[in-house]
């Protein structure tokens, strides 16, 4: 197996937020060492745009704050191990599909491979999957754009969400903190997505209050992928993950452990392939359907929230978070509440007589008020 790396180092440059949840690394069957962990929280504060909040927590830490670098490189030294023949600094240049599968690549000189199955994991950019004949995402993807924070007060046991279309339109912020008194700062949004980070640092009458004294150490950006997963994922020895393939939590932006547990499927699929001699499509659509069983569900259920909430006002969120604290529903998402696999928790929030009232008008009031807005 070979596999290439386009930058001189792996994991560099770093555009993940980097917090990855306990239960989906226990799912991937992952013990990550204690030197790529910065710190562990319980749970998470959510805020909403009028500064109403409630807080999910347990006992124990339910997810690590990684440094994303140095894990990749642990996995990629582990791959070595395993015989894995890893090219850095070179750039894949081009893809040629048929009956035979061309890669040129530049590594201190144009080389061609000829692969007998193709696993692309190059991320938002696409350009081979598009090579490759699919559709990589296109709509539902926005910027984001993240500092690194020293001489900040935060909760070291808690990642703090925060919500609005004043705040980031599209998405959220987010507080994770990295230390006692260091954090990433970030958010997502539609447009102009540094523009809020600044004004969410410097004017946010909760944040700002104890960011005021805060040191930008480190800044990066990157998109995020909220559309779901593409409708086709394989081809003629050819199979895409990742955020090349949409396996990016719509509610979250994450992608480490659904884009993980895929690349297990693709990886398992591959080999039996070759080994059967048959990497056809008729034969690489069963990743498909194997990470579709066990990922569809919550895809569909993801979407379905970032749509609604997507569509709410301000007002109609504020409204949606005391009908929630009022109905207890943070206990729900503490007893039932999955990182990563999150339909249990959207479900029982739908199918609360109360919040799915709320839910329904509010999100028709937005939908109005953004008809009579485009008039």
């Amino acid at each position: 197996m070979v596999a290439f790396e386009e930058h001189s180092s792996v994991g560099l440059p770093a555009h993940c937020a980097g917090l990855i949840s306990v239960s989906g690394l226990r799912r991937l069957n992952i013990d990550i060492p204690k030197e790529c962990i910065l710190n562990r929280v319980k749970g998470a504060t959510f805020y909403s745009p009028s500064g109403t909040f409630f807080t999910v927590s347990r006992r124990k830490s339910q997810a690590y704050v990684i440094n994303r670098p140095l894990l990749d490189q642990y996995f990629a030294s582990k791959a070595q191990k395993e015989n894995v023949s890893l090219f850095t600094s070179t750039k894949v240049l081009a893809l040629k599909m048929g009956e035979r599968r061309l890669l040129k690549v530049a590594h201190k000189k144009e080389s061609i491979f000829e692969p007998k199955i193709i696993i692309d994991a190059e991320g938002i950019r696409g350009k081979f999957v598009r090579e490759a004949g699919l559709n990589p995402p296109s709509k539902g993807v926005i910027p984001g754009v993240q500092f690194e924070v020293e001489n900040a007060e935060v909760n070291p046991d808690q990642v703090e969400m925060f919500f609005g279309n004043k705040v980031a339109p599209g998405f959220f912020a987010w507080i994770i903190p990295t230390g006692e008194n260091t954090a990433r700062i970030g958010l997502g949004a539609n447009h102009h997505a540094l523009r809020y980070l600044k004004e969410f640092i410097r004017n946010h009458p909760i944040a700002s209050k104890r960011l005021s004294n805060a040191a930008i150490v480190k800044k990066f950006g990157g998109s995020i992928v909220l559309s779901g997963p593409i409708p086709k994922t394989y081809t003629n020895g050819f199979l895409v993950v990742g955020d090349a393939a949409g396996q990016v939590k719509p509610t979250t932006g994450g992608g480490v452990i659904m884009g993980g547990l895929c690349a297990q499927i693709a990886g398992e699929v591959a080999a039996e392939a070759i080994i059967e001699g048959k990497v056809n499509s008729k034969r690489l659509g069963a990743y498909q359907k194997k990470w579709r069983k066990l990922l569809s569900r919550e895809f569909y259920f993801m979407l379905q929230a970032r749509r609604i909430l997507n569509r709410m006002s301000d007002n109609n969120l504020d409204k949606l978070f005391r009908i929630i604290i009022k109905n207890d529903f943070p206990k729900v998402m503490e007893e039932v509440g999955d990182m990563d696999f999150e339909s249990g928790v959207i479900k029982k929030l739908i199918l609360k007589p109360k919040l799915s009232a709320s839910i329904i008008l509010n999100f028709l009031a937005s939908f109005l008020i953004g008809k009579k807005e485009s008039k």
